[in-house]
């Protein structure tokens, strides 16, 4: 069943988009789809869904193999990868089953017991799953499947807790985010493994690079709007403290870019070498600016303002691509944060001789401002405004920082760091009030959690499709000119009166008799573009894994162009 108008929030573009897609056959419409041709915009068009039965989990990254015309989904919930067969994306079918427990049988790896699976990604014929430890503290591993027969390979050893793994784009490097997560009693560092695989997987060549270098460098790291804080009384240690979420290869395969999620920050890996080579803070959002306007309060009806206010970016997914020479970077920017760093602002005391609020249609004084129906109930990152908001130490906060940017971001990479050059702002919030009111949720923690990001060439135009965890949508936007991206549509199947907390009850209580794609499609955690050179229906596909439902979605993407 195919997205409804209903479904979408519709502007002159997407209007256009979606006629297009119900009017033009697919092998007309092919003729755009992967060459130079001019196209004006593109229709979304789900056209096919795939139930795991796995609530909180069930399907998580996505990864397609062209020439077998498979799907690979990691199924945490299961702890497998669902191998789905997409010759007919309109009935994706379950075709096999990876487990992760053939890794163990190698004596190479360390490790004593298989933990969960939590990433897979595919290039040629080769297809590398991430795989955790029990417990997760310990080192990881990465394993090898042929992506025909599904045969184990091999698995080569990685640091704790792998998150993303990423083949580059020339299929030399295998690139894994090692996320390194405290457990009850060690907190392993964090790392970045780079695994040449040049001359074969038997012949591969690991390097694990950690974040030691910067140890003793935190003044001046978080001079660069860095976040490095711990639990307890003990002075945060860059190593220990610094966790790699996801990895984005630039086309040339000679970098990747690792997403420092907890931390606001972007590092950079020289994959030749295996090195990290630079730690990028990403600075703060300015939620008092025009068109940055956000919804903070749960004690009111839907509205959008203006306050005295910074958003960590915090990114999870990235992406890359060149534009004119230049490298630029997108970023969903979700926000995370340890429950010891957060705190809720009417509790906290902030100093009123910090703020200006003297033009502020809103609110007079800090009193005001931690009243409910503005800013007091919203959750910050009062470990980041005791960090960076607090110089003579009193407890008493010069600035907010809140959890997040609720938005994404457009960075122009350089020698000097990286450059925002677009944000989409309120676009997010703005969206879901005026077009999917029960969507906009969350508002008084980090807002619609933008979790996901992909991009993807159609015709000569690339676009950015980036996936929101709480409203549960996929936005697409025009990137092709990085400095003046465009809305173009959003694509939402989600019934909003299941809710998480339903999906939980439901599994704990007979997770056999459970329906958690009863919720629609809830919480897009991976998204894979698949272009129209590889596509089985000749126009490109967007593949993406909804973590809560448990469902895929496998939408159409329809090239619009004057004449059509």
């Amino acid at each position: 069943m195919g997205v409804t108008l209903n479904d979408i929030g519709v502007d002159r573009r997407s209007v256009l988009g979606l006629l297009a897609g119900a009017a033009v056959p697919s092998g007309l419409a092919a003729q755009f789809g992967g060459g130079g041709n001019d196209i004006e915009t593109i229709g979304l068009n789900r056209i096919g869904r795939y139930e795991t039965g796995e609530a909180l989990g069930g399907a998580e990254i996505v990864a397609f193999h062209a020439a077998g015309n498979r799907l690979f989904v990691v199924n945490s919930g299961a702890g497998q990868v669902e191998v789905l067969d997409l010759s007919d994306p309109s009935n994706p079918v379950q075709d096999a089953v990876l487990e992760a427990s053939d890794v163990i049988a190698r004596q190479d790896v360390a490790m004593q017991a298989v933990g969960g699976t939590n990433s897979v990604d595919v290039h040629g014929n080769l297809v590398a799953a991430a795989i955790e430890a029990d417990p997760a503290t310990a080192d990881g591993a990465i394993a090898f499947y042929d992506a025909s027969s599904l045969e184990f390979v091999d698995a080569v050893p990685v640091g704790p807790l792998p998150d993303k793994v990423t083949f580059s784009p020339d299929g030399n490097y295998v690139v894994v985010a090692n996320e390194g997560e405290p457990g009850e009693s060690t907190d392993p560092a964090g790392s970045v493994t780079v695994v040449d695989i040049a001359n074969g997987v038997g012949n591969a060549v690991v390097r694990t690079a950690t974040f030691g270098e910067f140890d003793g460098q935190e003044d001046a790291l978080r001079e660069e709007g860095i976040h490095l804080v711990s639990p307890g009384d003990g002075a945060a240690v860059a190593s220990t403290v610094i966790e790699p979420e996801f990895v984005a290869v630039t086309p040339d395969s000679q970098q990747a870019f690792v997403s420092l999620q907890e931390n606001n920050a972007i590092a950079t890996v020289d994959l030749a070498e295996g090195t990290v080579t630079g730690v990028h803070g990403l600075g703060f959002k300015d939620f008092s600016l025009p068109g940055n306007e956000l919804d903070t309060s749960d004690a009111d009806g839907i509205s959008l303002q203006n306050w005295p206010l910074h958003g960590m970016y915090q990114p999870d997914a990235i992406d890359a691509y060149e534009v004119g020479g230049k490298t630029y970077l997108v970023t969903a920017n979700e926000g995370d944060a340890k429950d010891f760093e957060v705190g809720v602002l009417g509790d906290l005391d902030l100093d009123p001789e910090a703020f200006d609020l003297s033009e502020n249609p809103y609110v007079d004084s800090v009193e005001e401002l931690k009243r409910p129906e503005h800013l007091g109930n919203l959750e910050v990152n009062e470990a980041a405004m005791a960090e960076f908001a607090d110089e003579n130490g009193d407890g008493s906060y010069e600035a907010i920082y809140a959890i997040g940017g609720r938005s994404f971001t457009v960075w122009e990479v350089s020698g000097d760091g990286l450059a925002p050059v677009f944000d989409s702002g309120r676009d997010f919030e703005k969206t879901f009030a005026e077009r999917r009111p029960a969507g906009h949720q969350n508002v008084v923690e980090s807002g619609p959690e933008t979790e996901s990001a992909e991009l993807g060439t159609v015709g000569d135009r690339t676009f950015a499709f980036v996936g929101q965890e709480v409203g549960s949508a996929i936005f697409a936007y025009d990137v092709t000119r990085p400095e003046n991206a465009e809305y173009v549509e959003m694509a939402v199947n989600r019934d909003y009166s299941v809710t998480e907390d339903d999906l939980a009850a439901a599994a704990e209580e007979g997770p056999e008799g459970d329906n958690p794609a009863r919720a629609g499609d809830f919480a897009p955690e991976g998204v894979h573009f698949v272009p129209a050179a590889e596509s089985p229906v000749q126009n490109p596909l967007l593949c993406v894994g909804y973590e809560l439902s448990g469902t895929v979605g496998v939408f159409e993407i329809t090239p619009v162009t004057e004449s059509n």
